[in-house]
């Protein structure tokens, strides 16, 4: 990733960057919390995420017409919500990073 998000930089100054800022991002998430939950933690974490999205689009999918688009709130219409699920959804399955 810092090669690519720090490409405009010449290498040695790219590198100390990247450093810093992983330092950084390292600290802060220490700080919030995040990292401090061991791996088993995370994966069950990401497991109900999975099948928690799973039930809502189940049930907003009971609610819709046959054959027809349905929406993760249920409504006639697209919300917030399914453009958020449908960006996390595409960066999980797309992403290379």
């Amino acid at each position: 990733m810092r090669d690519h998000v720090l490409s405009s930089i010449p290498y040695p100054i790219r590198i100390l960057v990247g450093m810093l800022i992983y330092r950084q991002t390292t600290q802060n998430l220490h700080r919030q919390g995040t990292s401090r939950y061991t791996a088993d933690e995370i994966r069950g974490f990401r497991q109900e995420i999975w099948e928690n999205i799973n039930e809502l689009l189940i049930g907003a999918r009971k609610t819709a017409a046959p054959e027809e688009p349905f929406w993760i709130l249920g409504g006639a219409r697209p919300t917030e919500a399914d453009g958020t699920l449908f960006g996390f959804v595409t960066s999980i399955l797309v992403c290379t990073a």
